[in-house]
């Protein structure tokens, strides 16, 4: 094939690729009265579906990969450890392992309703086991998908144009954008297994990698009707999207600033200086095209394959762990006086600006660390619309939560503390909260 054959195959290539991507998993539709991506509306017609079988195969893989976990801690000389895919799904450390078999029992408990009922309740183990069946084919899905947006050139090409405001904004490089982008829109887990994927290829600095999952991993636009419309203030979506977005910038701003994201290492992986080298010649518009398809020209089967390791990681090292975690910290929110008292600096904010149902807004809020959708349960009886419109842009906007990122951005080393995690969630909270407030206020 000639030359410029070739480069047309792989402008085609990029465009066709990045297109579907973009159609298929980013923009939200409306299906008869219900909004969101293709992609998502199908999966979940899916799991509605087949939710019973679901959870049952949902169950015994975490009974397995608990199984699996114990044997090689028990016996390291098994085949786990000389296949590379069961080593890194299976071989852990003790206290990753005490968590799988909690998530196991757990499981067990919750799906064959046995034990104490505040272990298993809806409210608790029984909420956790139906979100993580849900997210054991929502993630991998779109894990998988993801790749026609992040690997077909569309990095390369908005990266260009949109650079130039992250690099001042977010102290990321311009190839960041893109990532930026899909991890605000589409969902947080995904968003930081893909991230760290990328990471992994020489992508993205330590730093860039911490940056992208605590700051812009934010619940899907499908997650944010969702929560709109169960607090009844999903007429003010649209406003609601902007707050998010607009408060969302400021408070990446100020945290990219300060400890413990500022103290990160610009480093790439294996302590390389970078990996990947972007063209810099011609115009931006040139630029922008030509590594764009030179991008897409790289893709091949391959791509889509080396996505089984990120996949089943999510499924069988993940899962049990949310499980566990997950219920956990549901109990001690629900049946403890703990999270009244740790909100008490919240509920303070809210009192110094005239916020109606201060208190119970505060818990809720502070619930979100705990699991994103605890403080829609906690918010959903309160009388303002004032104030149920600022739990639901709260309950998004910390972005870390223990039931889901907080698990991954640690167990993917995007964050190396669990401290850092919990300090990430304080600052996030407290530097959003007086703009949310003010910007409900001002709009209702």
């Amino acid at each position: 094939m000639s030359k410029s054959k070739n480069q047309l195959m792989n402008r085609l290539k990029f465009m066709l690729g990045t297109a579907f991507g973009i159609l298929f998993v980013l923009i939200p539709f409306n299906f008869n009265g219900t909004v969101d991506t293709i992609l998502f509306y199908y999966l979940k017609l899916f799991i509605a579906k087949f939710d019973g079988i679901l959870q049952l195969i949902l169950v015994m893989l975490i009974i397995l990969s608990a199984l699996l976990s114990l044997i090689d801690q028990l016996k390291p000389d098994t085949m786990i450890r000389k296949q590379r895919l069961m080593a890194k799904l299976f071989s852990t450390t003790p206290f990753y392992v005490v968590n799988r078999i909690l998530g196991a029992i757990i499981a067990i408990m919750v799906y064959f309703q046995v034990g104490p009922e505040f272990l298993f309740s809806a409210d608790t183990g029984g909420a956790m086991l139906s979100l993580a069946t849900q997210l054991s084919v929502i993630v991998p899905m779109m894990l998988l998908f993801q790749t026609f947006i992040l690997e077909f050139g569309a990095m390369e090409f908005l990266g260009e144009f949109i650079g130039v405001i992250v690099r001042p904004l977010f102290k990321t490089s311009e190839i960041c954008a893109t990532s930026i982008l899909s991890a605000w829109v589409g969902p947080g887990n995904a968003a930081i297994m893909g991230t760290r994927e990328l990471f992994e290829k020489g992508y993205f600095t330590m730093k860039e990698m911490a940056i992208i999952g605590t700051q812009f991993a934010t619940g899907s636009i499908g997650w944010i009707v969702v929560v709109s419309s169960v607090l009844g203030v999903v007429d003010q979506l649209g406003w609601i999207i902007l707050i998010l977005a607009l408060v969302s910038i400021i408070v990446a701003f100020v945290s990219v600033r300060i400890p413990p994201i500022s103290k990160y290492p610009e480093t790439y992986i294996e302590g390389k200086e970078t990996t990947q080298v972007v063209e810099q010649t011609g115009s931006a518009w040139n630029r922008a095209v030509t590594n764009a398809s030179n991008r897409a020209g790289d893709v091949s089967l391959k791509n889509f394959t080396s996505k089984i390791d990120n996949m089943t990681f999510y499924v069988l090292w993940l899962t049990p762990i949310i499980v566990c975690w997950g219920t956990i910290a549901l109990i001690v929110a629900l049946y403890t006086p703990i999270l009244a008292f740790i909100s008490l600096p919240i509920q303070w904010i809210l009192q110094l600006f005239n916020v109606a149902d201060a208190s119970q807004a505060a818990s809720a809020i502070m619930s979100g660390f705990a699991d994103n959708y605890l403080p829609v349960i906690l918010a959903s009886n309160i009388a303002s619309v004032e104030t149920r419109m600022i739990v639901a842009i709260m309950s998004i906007m910390p972005i870390i939560y223990l039931s889901e990122t907080a698990t991954l951005l640690t167990s993917t080393k995007a964050v190396p503390k669990f401290l850092d995690v919990v300090l990430i969630f304080i600052q996030r909270t407290f530097i959003a909260l007086p703009f949310v407030v003010i910007l409900v206020k001002m709009i209702l």
